[in-house]
């Protein structure tokens, strides 16, 4: 595989970033004793990787997504091969703006952070990095989601899920659902939109149902749906195939539509709707 365009995306710790959690582990308080160490194990991942692509002579620039901006998203999805250094929600966050390269997912704190998607550490970056420009290691296509909200395209294409709630976790999400030909009003703690990829996460630990990781099919599942005495639900949870999608409208003042999590997040006020549908571009990532 011939590399010109790569891009490195570094997560920064809580240790780097400072603030209470920083203060707490250097204090040796019980809560934050495991962030030292994360922060040592992400240095030494960090320059494992610098070294391994340097030996290679691979030109790269490195980014952060704290300085998430219009010219990172642009480096991004100008990049052919983004790797992401951290965990699962580093390689989510960067993956929203990547369109035709490939992507690697390195779990710098195997000990310390989730990393479904990170499928190399320090030990064999330097292995597996030499099997994909050997092209003796093939990334994996994995659908996802696309959001248009009020009629307009959403840059991030999500991964994992889309998330509608109220933004109170103990305020009640109100909306109108309309999927596979049906329209329901409900009154929930919200809605899980989730590809097949994100089948396992947060979708799955609410009750859904694993999916085949190549599968192209949309999933929804509501959270604690109130049930109406002698009202037939139809729209509670489902699967729709890839040419279909779901659409939400709120019927709340302070709504929220999240994107892989909680770090990108959208108003969704009385009266705008969302449609989710699976995207036109996969991502291809190593696995």
């Amino acid at each position: 595989m011939q590399i010109n365009n790569c891009l490195v995306i570094i997560k920064q710790t809580a240790m780097a970033q400072g603030g209470r959690a920083a203060s707490f582990a250097r204090k040796g308080d019980e809560t934050a004793k495991r962030l030292l160490h994360a922060d040592g194990e992400q240095k030494r991942t960090v320059d494992a990787v610098r070294r391994a692509l340097k030996a290679r002579k691979i030109a790269f620039d490195e980014g952060s997504l704290i300085k998430l901006n219009a010219a990172l998203k642009r480096r991004l999805a100008a990049a052919d091969l983004v790797i992401s250094v951290g965990g699962d929600g580093t390689l989510l966050g960067a993956s929203h703006y990547v369109r035709d390269g490939v992507m690697l997912g390195v779990n710098s704190a195997p000990g310390d952070s989730v990393g479904h998607f990170c499928s190399v550490n320090r030990q064999n970056f330097a292995e597996r990095l030499d099997a994909i420009l050997d092209l003796k290691w093939r990334p994996v296509e994995l659908a996802r989601l696309q959001v248009t909200l009020d009629g307009k395209r959403l840059p991030e294409l999500a991964l994992n899920d889309v998330l509608i709630a109220h933004y109170c976790p103990a305020a009640t999400t109100r909306y109108l659902i309309e999927a596979g030909g049906h329209v329901e009003e409900h009154r929930s703690s919200g809605v899980w939109i989730s590809t097949a990829a994100g089948s396992t996460a947060a979708i799955g630990s609410a009750g859904g149902r694993r999916m085949p990781l190549r599968s192209r099919d949309i999933q929804f599942l509501v959270r604690e749906l109130y049930r109406e005495p002698d009202h037939e639900y139809e729209l509670a949870r489902g699967l729709l195939p890839h040419d279909s999608g779901v659409t939400i409208a709120s019927k709340m003042p302070d709504g929220r539509l999240f994107i892989d999590g909680a770090r990108t997040q959208y108003l969704f006020p009385f009266g705008a709707r969302a449609h989710i549908e699976v995207a036109e571009k996969n991502l291809k990532l190593f696995l």
